[in-house]
């Protein structure tokens, strides 16, 4: 069905292309000044004008006056970015008409490190999609990650109403590192209830780089792909300034409403942030049909930011934040979580030039504590049932800690314009302990405990070096990494050690390297490749699990682990091309991946299930042969005329599990949690002074036969969904944004969701949802 409604919505397309390109482009000027807080002119300053699309028309400097002009411009509708030393870069959308137009920019100051970090933290340049903290605005969210799907190849796992888990072109869990201001934290329950941005308020990010590939090495241990988050830095000002911001939003389905507030204040040596926010859902409705879907949960977040700036161009910045998420429903899972606590802190020394060939140095440490609960509240093993075993109600309890402390250091050297060379170490110490107990309901009497966690360890220190060359017509960029690695656990059970070998103490070293480039082939064409290994260690279900349920597959069945578990190593290929024609943006990137030693599992008759309500198939953890993952994505922006644009794109991603020289396997299939191909297009609409718009946006997912059946992946159809959202800048810098999600009210459900336990059903996605969000600012 489907496939039958492209044709016509693709010769739309092509027709509103060739008839906005038709159209008769008068000339018209854009004078532009730029000014300082006090309103002196700024010069020197850079400034870049873009169509919406993104393509880049003009570049220049400001003169001394602070003026910068250019003509030969059609009119319409344009996106202007301005940045100058010692200044907040500003965006702003110009409106050029046929008789021309004058705008007037006023600079912010800035901390001093702002610009040494977008300098010694630069995205790589391949592979990386970035969102901004506008973007992420106009989808008000209680979940970060589920803003985060709208990027191509980012696929989402729902296991209830929050903590969705994210899946980036096939990788999934620890094959992603999650990184917040260069921490880490690590899932606080062995059935991964929450992932490690689950405890990331939407609504405190400044930024998000996407990077899906081996390109962030700089980054952290394991980066198969990294997600890396920025929170907003405490802006530093001539005198003592303060500011805030508030917004709230709810959403009907689910009754999602969250309330937001941030205030700051400093000057040029001191500065301050506070922040406060809360989340709350109930049971939400999954379309036309089916009965409600539990989704409770109540989430409270606090949070608070130093610095200080001994000289000019030194910063200590010190944070800490609690985060509180109760009574949490899992439909997904076959227990409900009581609570999750984050409580975290950390810290950050950073000496900007500090001699002519340094950039930037910077130190930080941190400490992340998570604590968990959770429990069989009303679920079907809370309940008497006949002719099930046991046929009494159960109390079951499940405790956990998983704590991370971490730190980094590096020195960013400039041996001259073209080359740079960036140098550091990275390390974390993670402990994860669980005990889980089982009871009679009725009596309290206690029936079995185990250690799905049992004392778990799991450090890594990190060495890194980078060193970028640039180019007139591009970059190279190439890092080689070398992690060593500890783990270790105990006691386990005399089950687990009489079904598996080697020692519980272990360590490795692995290495992983990168190259990566862009090159300008031509005036809006440029080309990006890359090519890196990157070594990923095992989690502590994978080598410590002594018959627990694993976290990537859609069964409740038992899984054992294996000590000497051996790490994956991942090889990846990217090329990418990007080609600029006007208002007329194309991009397009294709991807080979292969995993060897790929950790998988597999059926083993010799076990034994430990808990009699489990399924009776056990299965053990097993290195595999190799994984092979091939994909691309695409995607195009076209500016319609002076007030509309229209973008399309999509991802698809193909894997196979080749496992049949494997005796425990002995078979190839496709790899376990693969979504299918889908494409989202959209138009948007907006007003002439860019300060109002409306969008239509349209889901197409295909249905997805390529399942791993032997693991009991079942497959999933493909649906399609409409919906509109508008966005406004209103008097007293008041925002609003609102929209309606799955507009038809389709009932259908991700391929990617977990099976209810009890009913082997997936869990359905919510119906048709109206919400609405304002947000003010002083």
């Amino acid at each position: 069905m489907i496939a039958d409604r492209m044709p016509r919505y693709a010769r739309l397309c092509a027709w509103a292309l060739l008839l906005a390109s038709g159209l008769h482009a008068q000339q018209a000027t854009l004078e532009i000044e730029v000014q300082d807080p006090a309103g002196a002119a700024v010069g020197e300053a850079h400034a870049a004008l873009s169509s919406l699309s993104g393509a880049e028309l003009r570049s220049g400097r400001t003169a001394e006056d602070g003026t910068l002009r250019w003509g030969e411009l059609r009119p319409g509708l344009y996106r202007l970015h301005v940045r100058a030393d010692g200044f907040l870069d500003v965006d702003r959308t110009a409106h050029v008409r046929a008789e021309g137009a004058s705008l007037t920019v006023q600079l912010e100051l800035a901390t001093l490190s702002t610009s040494v970090e977008v300098q010694a933290e630069a995205a790589p340049p391949v592979a990386t999609t970035v969102t901004d903290e506008a973007e992420l605005a106009e989808k008000p969210s209680t979940d970060l990650v589920d803003n985060l799907s709208s990027i191509p190849g980012v696929n989402i796992i729902r296991r209830g109403g929050t903590n969705f888990d994210p899946v980036l072109f096939g990788l999934r869990e620890t094959q992603i590192a999650m990184v917040v201001d260069g921490t880490r934290t690590f899932a606080a329950g062995p059935a991964r209830m929450d992932s490690e941005l689950s405890h990331v308020e939407p609504g405190h990010v400044a930024g998000v780089d996407v990077v899906s590939g081996p390109y962030a090495l700089t980054e952290g241990a394991g980066a198969f792909s990294a997600i890396l988050v920025r929170t907003p830095d405490i802006p530093r000002f001539d005198h003592f300034r303060m500011g805030a911001a508030t917004s709230a939003g709810y959403g009907l389905n689910g009754a999602n409403r969250f309330a937001r507030t941030r205030l700051y204040g400093g000057g040029r040596s001191f500065g301050f942030s506070l922040r406060g926010a809360g989340n709350k859902g109930n049971d939400y409705i999954p379309g036309k049909s089916g009965p409600a879907v539990p989704g409770d949960y109540s989430n409270h977040q606090f949070g608070g930011k130093l610095r200080f700036n001994p000289v000019d161009n030194q910063e200590l910045t010190l944070a800490a934040m609690y985060d509180e998420q109760t009574g949490v429903d899992y439909p997904g899972r076959i227990l409900n979580a009581e609570h999750f606590i984050l409580r975290s802190w950390n810290g950050a020394y950073l000496f900007r030039q500090p001699t002519q060939h340094i950039r930037a140095a910077k130190v930080g440490l941190y400490l992340n504590k998570k604590s968990h609960r959770m429990s069989n509240r009303e679920k079907p093993t809370a309940m008497d049932m006949p002719g099930r075993t046991p046929p009494f109600a159960l109390r079951i309890d499940l405790p956990t800690e998983s704590d991370t402390a971490g730190g980094f250091a590096w020195v960013d050297f400039a041996p001259s314009q073209a080359w740079s060379v960036k140098t550091g170490f990275d390390f974390y110490n993670l402990d994860q302990q669980a005990v889980r107990s089982i009871a009679r309901a009725s009596t309290g009497m206690l029936i079995a405990q185990d250690r799905p966690w049992p004392n778990v360890s799991i450090n890594d220190q990190g060495y890194y070096v980078q060193t970028t060359r640039m180019f007139e017509s591009g970059e190279l960029s190439g890092t080689f990494r070398l992690d060593t690695v500890q783990a270790n656990a105990g006691p386990e059970s005399e089950y687990f050690l009489a079904n598996t070998t080697g020692s519980l103490k272990q360590s490795e070293t692995n290495a992983s390297f990168s190259l990566a480039g862009r090159k300008r082939l031509a005036r809006g064409v440029s080309l990006g490749a890359g090519f890196g290994r990157v070594v990923r260690t095992a989690t502590g279900l994978e080598r410590y699990a002594d018959r627990f349920p694993g976290t990537k597959y859609q069964v409740s069945a038992e899984f054992l682990g294996d000590p000497g578990m051996k790490p994956e190593a991942s090889y990846q290929g990217d090329l990418n091309l990007e080609v600029t024609r006007g208002d007329l943006t194309l991009n397009g990137g294709a991807f080979y991946r292969r995993i060897e030693d790929y950790i998988s599992v597999a059926l083993d008759p010799t076990l034994t299930n430990k808990l009699p309500m489990s399924p009776p198939t056990v299965f053990r953890y097993v290195n595999g042969d190799h994984a092979t993952f091939r994909g691309y994505q695409f995607g195009a922006r076209y500016a319609l005329m002076r007030m509309a644009e229209l973008r399309v794109q999509g991802a698809k991603v193909i894997a196979d599990d080749i496992e049949q020289n494997q005796p425990l396997i002995a078979r190839n299939e496709p790899v376990l949690g693969i979504p299918p191909f889908e494409m989202t297009s959209a138009l948007r609409i907006h007003e002439p002074t860019g300060r109002f718009w409306a969008e239509y946006q349209m889901r197409n997912v295909w249905n997805q036969s390529r399942v791993a059946a032997s693991r009991l992946e079942t497959p999933s159809p493909g649906f399609t969904l409409h919906g509109i959202r508008f966005g406004a800048e209103l008097p007293k810098r008041f925002t609003l944004n609102a929209g309606i999600e799955n507009l038809g009210d389709k009932s259908y459900f991700e391929h990617l969701n977990s099976l209810n336990p009890f009913t082997r059903v997936r869990i359905p996605e919510p119906g048709r949802n109206a919400y609405v969000a304002l947000t003010k600012v002083w």
